[in-house]
């Protein structure tokens, strides 16, 4: 086990002339000026001796930085090059450019129509086609109730329609109007369809109650009865009737309970004479 030990300055011993012995602490000796000097300038000298042996060094070091960069630099310009030519071939190159254009979803002369609708220069290219407006353009067309609009590369744009399909006549501003499943009333006719039902409203529309509750009706009907069906009326929406061609009335009431109300009324019309048969009630029905 080690123990420190107490420094302490050496120290000179001696008797004063009354006999006291007296301790003097001894003086270190001062270096002289010409030994101070000697020291310092050996101190520069070697400090430059490390400053001229590092300068080689850091010389050879930005060289070997620069050989560095280059691969990355080279590596940067090569990728912006490579989007640049993208870029071009797909935005403004002939290479991917629109030469022809499918439709598809209707029959010939829908599809026709459609195609005379919309105008998409050829030779323009595919990625810039604005695809919302050519969707737009189609759905102009009366009988589109929807389209969808793809690019098919490289060279073809694609346009898949959804037809109306009418389910109904009805009569407004002096002209007869084929109504599709949500009430729109979307493409004059000169005379009803075969097997169509006419419906009178007062304001036909898709936001309109009588509406709605008139082309429910059309749908619970059977097609052999649809054939029997000389007019529907709705004035308003609780009050639906059916007018046949024999001139006998059918007072439906609201379009609730059709399934069954359709499925009592033939038997009853054949059982039971009468002009006014009110089935608004399929509980309890009423023949005048």
């Amino acid at each position: 086990m080690t123990t420190s030990r107490e420094i302490t300055p050496d120290v000179e011993h001696h008797r004063d002339g009354d006999g006291r012995k007296r301790r003097r602490r001894l003086r270190f000796a001062r270096p002289s000026r010409r030994e101070t000097k000697r020291v310092k300038q050996n101190a520069n000298a070697s400090g430059r001796r490390g400053r001229r042996d590092r300068t080689p060094q850091a010389a050879e070091a930005f060289p070997a930085r620069r050989r560095r960069r280059w691969p990355w630099i080279v590596a940067l310009i090569m990728v912006l090059a490579l989007l640049g030519g993208a870029v071009y071939t797909v935005f403004f190159s002939p290479l991917l450019a629109m030469t022809t254009v499918t439709i598809s979803g209707a029959d010939d002369t829908l599809n026709a129509q459609v195609r005379s609708t919309v105008s998409v220069p050829a030779g323009t290219p595919l990625a810039r086609v604005d695809l919302d407006a050519v969707a737009a353009t189609a759905r102009s067309v009366p009988e589109v109730a929807e389209v969808e609009v793809a690019r098919d590369w490289p060279h073809t744009l694609s346009l898949t329609v959804t037809p109306r399909v009418p389910v109904a006549v009805t009569s407004a501003n002096g002209q007869l109007w084929l109504l599709d499943s949500d009430g729109d009333p979307y493409l004059t006719v000169a005379s009803p369809p075969p097997a169509m039902v006419t419906v009178q409203l007062a304001a036909p529309g898709r936001t309109d109650p009588a509406t709605r509750a008139a082309l429910t009706v059309v749908a619970a009907l059977t097609p052999d009865f649809k054939s029997q069906v000389a007019v529907l009326s709705a004035r308003t929406e609780f009050d639906v009737e059916l007018t046949l061609i024999d001139r006998r009335k059918v007072i439906w009431g609201e379009p609730t309970q059709s399934a069954q109300k359709m499925q009592i009324l033939p038997a009853l019309l054949a059982a039971r004479q009468g002009t006014e048969y009110d089935i608004s009630d399929p509980t309890l029905v009423t023949v005048r």
